[in-house]
Protein backbone atom coordinates (compact mmCIF):
# COMPACT_ATOMS: atom_id res chain seq x y z
CA UNK A 1 0.00 0.00 0.00
CA UNK A 2 1.31 3.47 -0.78
CA UNK A 3 2.56 5.71 2.02
CA UNK A 4 -0.08 8.36 1.23
CA UNK A 5 -2.84 5.98 2.30
CA UNK A 6 -1.02 5.18 5.49
CA UNK A 7 0.10 8.65 6.32
CA UNK A 8 -3.14 9.77 7.95
CA UNK A 9 -3.20 6.66 10.09
CA UNK A 10 0.41 6.64 11.14
CA UNK A 11 0.56 10.34 11.92
CA UNK A 12 -0.56 9.13 15.28
CA UNK A 13 1.95 6.61 16.35
CA UNK A 14 4.31 8.98 18.06
CA UNK A 15 1.69 10.24 20.58
CA UNK A 16 2.78 13.87 20.12
CA UNK A 17 1.70 15.61 16.93
CA UNK A 18 2.07 18.84 15.01
CA UNK A 19 -1.40 20.44 14.82
CA UNK A 20 -2.32 24.04 14.01
CA UNK A 21 -4.73 24.60 16.91
CA UNK A 22 -1.98 24.19 19.51
CA UNK A 23 0.74 26.11 17.72
CA UNK A 24 -0.02 29.41 19.43
CA UNK A 25 -0.05 28.06 22.98
CA UNK A 26 3.06 28.93 24.99
CA UNK A 27 2.63 27.48 28.50
CA UNK A 28 4.66 29.07 31.30
CA UNK A 29 5.08 25.92 33.36
CA UNK A 30 4.37 22.22 33.30
CA UNK A 31 0.73 21.37 34.11
CA UNK A 32 0.11 20.40 37.73
CA UNK A 33 -1.40 17.03 36.80
CA UNK A 34 1.94 15.86 35.33
CA UNK A 35 4.17 13.88 37.67
CA UNK A 36 7.74 15.21 37.55
CA UNK A 37 10.55 12.64 37.46
CA UNK A 38 14.18 13.24 38.44
CA UNK A 39 17.21 12.57 36.30
CA UNK A 40 19.28 10.60 38.82
CA UNK A 41 16.39 8.73 40.43
CA UNK A 42 16.94 4.95 40.62
CA UNK A 43 13.23 4.61 39.83
CA UNK A 44 13.30 6.98 36.86
CA UNK A 45 11.66 4.63 34.36
CA UNK A 46 8.98 3.56 36.83
CA UNK A 47 8.24 7.23 37.47
CA UNK A 48 8.10 7.92 33.73
CA UNK A 49 5.56 5.12 33.25
CA UNK A 50 3.46 6.43 36.15
CA UNK A 51 3.59 9.94 34.70
CA UNK A 52 2.34 8.65 31.36
CA UNK A 53 -0.46 6.70 33.04
CA UNK A 54 -1.57 9.93 34.74
CA UNK A 55 -2.07 11.71 31.42
CA UNK A 56 -3.54 8.70 29.56
CA UNK A 57 -7.19 9.55 30.44
CA UNK A 58 -6.67 13.08 29.08
CA UNK A 59 -5.47 11.90 25.67
CA UNK A 60 -9.03 11.53 24.37
CA UNK A 61 -9.63 15.29 24.52
CA UNK A 62 -6.02 16.35 23.99
CA UNK A 63 -3.52 18.15 26.19
CA UNK A 64 -2.71 21.52 24.61
CA UNK A 65 -0.29 22.37 27.43
CA UNK A 66 1.91 19.49 26.20
CA UNK A 67 1.23 19.97 22.48
CA UNK A 68 -0.87 16.82 22.26
CA UNK A 69 -4.04 17.12 20.13
CA UNK A 70 -7.29 15.19 20.72
CA UNK A 71 -6.60 11.53 20.06
CA UNK A 72 -10.09 10.08 19.67
CA UNK A 73 -10.71 10.72 16.93
CA UNK A 74 -7.53 12.26 15.57
CA UNK A 75 -8.39 14.78 12.84
CA UNK A 76 -5.87 15.74 10.16
CA UNK A 77 -7.17 18.42 7.76
CA UNK A 78 -5.02 17.42 4.79
CA UNK A 79 -2.21 15.09 3.81
CA UNK A 80 -0.51 15.70 0.47
CA UNK A 81 2.14 13.21 -0.54
CA UNK A 82 3.82 12.07 -3.75
CA UNK A 83 6.07 9.18 -4.67
CA UNK A 84 7.80 8.60 -7.99
CA UNK A 85 10.37 5.89 -7.31
CA UNK A 86 10.48 2.11 -7.27
CA UNK A 87 7.33 0.21 -8.16
CA UNK A 88 5.06 3.04 -7.04
CA UNK A 89 4.39 6.30 -8.88
CA UNK A 90 1.56 8.31 -7.32
CA UNK A 91 0.32 11.81 -6.72
CA UNK A 92 -2.35 11.92 -4.02
CA UNK A 93 -4.16 14.18 -1.58
CA UNK A 94 -6.18 13.12 1.48
CA UNK A 95 -8.56 15.57 3.13
CA UNK A 96 -10.65 15.45 6.31
CA UNK A 97 -8.63 12.50 7.61
CA UNK A 98 -10.19 10.92 10.71
CA UNK A 99 -8.35 8.24 12.68
CA UNK A 100 -9.96 6.18 15.47
CA UNK A 101 -8.49 3.58 17.81
CA UNK A 102 -5.43 5.53 18.97
CA UNK A 103 -6.58 5.75 22.59
CA UNK A 104 -6.77 1.96 22.85
CA UNK A 105 -3.05 1.36 23.02
CA UNK A 106 -0.60 -0.65 25.09
CA UNK A 107 2.73 0.74 26.24
CA UNK A 108 5.37 -1.93 25.67
CA UNK A 109 8.39 0.08 26.74
CA UNK A 110 9.09 3.53 28.16
CA UNK A 111 12.73 4.12 28.99
CA UNK A 112 14.79 7.24 29.66
CA UNK A 113 18.59 7.34 29.51
CA UNK A 114 19.53 10.88 30.63
CA UNK A 115 23.29 10.26 30.41
CA UNK A 116 22.85 9.60 26.68
CA UNK A 117 19.97 12.08 26.24
CA UNK A 118 18.02 9.15 24.86
CA UNK A 119 14.26 8.57 25.20
CA UNK A 120 12.76 5.27 24.03
CA UNK A 121 9.13 4.26 23.82
CA UNK A 122 7.21 1.46 22.15
CA UNK A 123 3.44 1.20 21.74
CA UNK A 124 1.01 -1.27 20.19
CA UNK A 125 -2.37 -0.37 18.73
CA UNK A 126 -4.70 -3.39 18.31
CA UNK A 127 -6.77 -1.69 15.61
CA UNK A 128 -6.70 1.64 13.80
CA UNK A 129 -9.39 2.83 11.41
CA UNK A 130 -8.98 5.72 9.00
CA UNK A 131 -11.45 7.47 6.74
CA UNK A 132 -10.82 10.39 4.41
CA UNK A 133 -11.66 12.01 1.11
CA UNK A 134 -9.00 11.21 -1.44
CA UNK A 135 -7.75 12.13 -4.88
CA UNK A 136 -5.14 9.88 -6.47
CA UNK A 137 -3.45 9.43 -9.82
CA UNK A 138 -0.50 7.24 -10.81
CA UNK A 139 0.68 3.64 -11.10
CA UNK A 140 1.34 0.74 -8.72
CA UNK A 141 3.53 -2.03 -10.11
CA UNK A 142 2.80 -0.76 -13.61
CA UNK A 143 -0.96 -0.84 -13.00
CA UNK A 144 -2.77 2.51 -13.46
CA UNK A 145 -4.53 3.92 -10.40
CA UNK A 146 -6.98 6.80 -10.72
CA UNK A 147 -9.72 7.89 -8.34
CA UNK A 148 -11.47 10.64 -6.42
CA UNK A 149 -13.79 9.71 -3.56
CA UNK A 150 -13.75 8.22 -0.06
CA UNK A 151 -11.18 5.81 1.32
CA UNK A 152 -11.26 3.54 4.35
CA UNK A 153 -8.25 1.78 5.86
CA UNK A 154 -8.15 -0.73 8.72
CA UNK A 155 -4.83 -1.73 10.29
CA UNK A 156 -4.34 -4.51 12.84
CA UNK A 157 -1.68 -4.91 15.53
CA UNK A 158 0.51 -1.93 14.78
CA UNK A 159 3.64 -1.76 16.93
CA UNK A 160 5.85 1.30 16.77
CA UNK A 161 9.19 1.79 18.53
CA UNK A 162 10.71 5.26 18.63
CA UNK A 163 14.08 6.46 19.88
CA UNK A 164 14.58 10.18 20.41
CA UNK A 165 18.17 11.38 20.87
CA UNK A 166 18.52 14.89 22.24
CA UNK A 167 21.15 17.61 22.25
CA UNK A 168 21.57 20.25 24.94
CA UNK A 169 21.83 23.99 24.29
CA UNK A 170 21.57 27.17 26.36
CA UNK A 171 18.76 29.70 26.00
CA UNK A 172 18.06 32.65 28.32
CA UNK A 173 20.45 31.17 30.87
CA UNK A 174 18.64 27.83 30.99
CA UNK A 175 19.51 24.39 29.65
CA UNK A 176 17.18 23.25 26.83
CA UNK A 177 16.96 20.20 24.59
CA UNK A 178 16.45 19.82 20.87
CA UNK A 179 16.11 16.67 18.83
CA UNK A 180 19.38 15.48 17.31
CA UNK A 181 18.07 12.25 15.82
CA UNK A 182 14.86 10.20 15.64
CA UNK A 183 14.69 6.50 14.82
CA UNK A 184 11.28 5.00 14.05
CA UNK A 185 10.53 1.34 13.42
CA UNK A 186 7.07 -0.13 12.95
CA UNK A 187 5.42 -3.47 12.22
CA UNK A 188 1.82 -4.46 11.54
CA UNK A 189 0.04 -7.75 10.97
CA UNK A 190 -2.78 -6.88 8.57
CA UNK A 191 -4.20 -4.12 6.39
CA UNK A 192 -7.54 -3.78 4.65
CA UNK A 193 -8.28 -0.89 2.32
CA UNK A 194 -11.22 0.23 0.24
CA UNK A 195 -11.18 3.12 -2.24
CA UNK A 196 -14.54 3.99 -3.71
CA UNK A 197 -15.14 5.71 -7.05
CA UNK A 198 -11.97 4.43 -8.68
CA UNK A 199 -11.58 4.88 -12.43
CA UNK A 200 -14.46 7.37 -12.67
CA UNK A 201 -16.88 5.01 -10.98
CA UNK A 202 -16.12 1.88 -13.02
CA UNK A 203 -17.15 -0.71 -10.41
CA UNK A 204 -15.49 -3.70 -12.09
CA UNK A 205 -12.11 -1.98 -12.41
CA UNK A 206 -12.43 -0.50 -8.92
CA UNK A 207 -13.20 -3.86 -7.34
CA UNK A 208 -10.21 -5.45 -9.06
CA UNK A 209 -7.86 -2.70 -7.90
CA UNK A 210 -9.11 -2.89 -4.30
CA UNK A 211 -8.63 -6.66 -4.40
CA UNK A 212 -5.10 -6.21 -5.77
CA UNK A 213 -4.19 -3.71 -3.02
CA UNK A 214 -5.47 -6.00 -0.28
CA UNK A 215 -3.83 -9.12 -1.66
CA UNK A 216 -0.44 -7.43 -2.14
CA UNK A 217 -0.27 -5.03 0.80
CA UNK A 218 2.84 -6.65 2.31
CA UNK A 219 4.94 -6.25 -0.84
CA UNK A 220 3.68 -2.71 -1.40
CA UNK A 221 4.33 -1.81 2.24
CA UNK A 222 7.99 -2.81 1.95
CA UNK A 223 8.36 -0.60 -1.12
CA UNK A 224 7.43 2.47 0.91
CA UNK A 225 8.86 1.56 4.35
CA UNK A 226 11.90 3.90 4.14
CA UNK A 227 9.77 6.81 2.99
CA UNK A 228 7.07 6.10 5.57
CA UNK A 229 9.66 5.98 8.35
CA UNK A 230 11.14 9.28 7.18
CA UNK A 231 7.69 10.89 7.15
CA UNK A 232 7.10 9.78 10.74
CA UNK A 233 10.53 11.02 11.79
CA UNK A 234 9.85 14.46 10.30
CA UNK A 235 6.51 14.74 12.13
CA UNK A 236 7.93 13.60 15.46
CA UNK A 237 10.92 15.90 15.19
CA UNK A 238 8.77 18.95 14.51
CA UNK A 239 6.27 18.28 17.29
CA UNK A 240 8.71 17.19 20.02
CA UNK A 241 10.93 20.19 19.29
CA UNK A 242 7.89 22.37 20.11
CA UNK A 243 7.62 20.72 23.50
CA UNK A 244 11.36 21.00 24.15
CA UNK A 245 11.38 24.66 23.09
CA UNK A 246 8.55 25.48 25.51
CA UNK A 247 10.12 23.91 28.62
CA UNK A 248 13.74 23.74 29.74
CA UNK A 249 15.44 20.39 30.33
CA UNK A 250 15.40 21.11 34.07
CA UNK A 251 11.64 21.66 33.90
CA UNK A 252 11.00 18.40 32.06
CA UNK A 253 13.54 16.24 33.91
CA UNK A 254 15.14 18.02 36.90
CA UNK A 255 18.56 17.15 38.28
CA UNK A 256 18.66 15.04 41.43
CA UNK A 257 17.08 11.90 42.82
CA UNK A 258 13.82 13.44 44.01
CA UNK A 259 12.30 13.10 47.43
CA UNK A 260 13.81 10.51 49.70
Amino acid sequence: MDRQLWMGVLLLLGVVMQVDWIAAIKPARLPSFLKVCYRQSPDLNTCARESFEMIRPRLMEGIPELYIPPMEPLIVPEVKMDQDSGAIYLHSTYRNVKVTGISRHTVNELRLEPSKLKFIFSMTFPKLHMESDYSIKGKIMMMPLLGDGNCKVDLTNITMKTELIGQEYMKDGANFLKIKDVIVKYELSDVHIHLNNLFNGDKALGDRMNQFLNENWKALAEEVRPLMSKALVDILRASVDKLFAAFSYDDLLPEGKGKA
